[in-house]
């Protein structure tokens, strides 16, 4: 009986912090499988920023022309899936778990990208206790992805694991746009980075013409830094950035 990678189960594993592990079961029947809570994170006190956030050394003067004006978004960036390539029928298990993967991580970085693929190994086979590699080409990075496969429930699933993800500024700009209300905004970043999930703080700083903290009596077109948290599934966590 063939076998279909739709329905799938998707859930957290009981495992390490710093790696989000996510489960697909192929099987011709089941129950469709929710999504994951985001988790929630605590912002930094001003001692914690100022003592290990990343430090930026662009001149105000240099920062105001950088900064891009935009529209406040009216919801969060969340990536169009339908721009990705069809779910693969009666294919290998190798090109199945390999359209799974570039699905999930297109999600997880709220954005499809038109030239991202995935690729697993060919001699991958539906056999529990099996690990395998997936590559992943991602806005011009590469990244792999460690695969192993487990018995569940007399199907076969397959669990990945996210040792890092990919962060897009532009999405990460529009995050901080939507959960501070502010229009002018610049992420000192490349146009994409791989990030690794749930470490203390994303590697760039990020600005918004903001008018400063509400207690500080500022001009408005103050430039506050903000920074940036990857949590565990991929979720942007920003906060203004608070030197002691």
């Amino acid at each position: 009986m063939p076998f279909s990678p739709s329905p799938r189960s998707v859930h957290l594993p009981l495992g390490s912090l710093t790696s989000l592990a996510l489960v697909f079961t192929l099987s011709a029947c089941g129950d469709e499988g929710g999504e994951p809570a985001a988790e929630a994170a605590a912002p930094s006190t001003p001692e914690e920023s100022a003592e290990s956030a990343p430090t930026g050394d662009i001149p105000e003067e240099e920062l105001a022309g950088l900064l891009v004006e935009a529209p406040v978004p009216s919801s969060r960036p969340q990536a169009d899936l339908s721009a990705l390539p069809p779910e693969p029928e009666d294919a290998p298990i190798s090109e199945q778990v390999a359209w799974f993967l570039l699905t999930e991580v297109s999600e997880k970085a709220s954005h499809v990208d038109p030239d991202a693929s995935a690729e697993c190994p060919e001699e991958m086979r539906e056999v529990a206790g099996r690990s395998h590699t997936c590559t992943l080409t991602y806005g011009g990075l590469t990244m792999e992805f460690p695969v192993s496969s487990t018995e569940d429930g007399g199907d076969v699933a397959f669990r990945f694991e996210y040792p890092e993800l990919p962060t897009v500024r532009q999405v990460v700009e529009d995050t901080i746009r939507f959960d501070h209300g502010v229009e002018a905004v610049y992420c000192d970043m490349e146009d994409v980075v791989a990030v690794v999930p749930g470490g203390d703080r994303a590697p760039y700083l990020c600005y918004a013409m903001d008018g400063g903290p509400e207690w500080v009596d500022a001009p408005s077109t103050t430039i506050s830094p903000y920074e940036v948290h990857v949590l565990i599934g991929g979720t942007l966590a920003t906060y203004q950035y608070l030197e002691e």
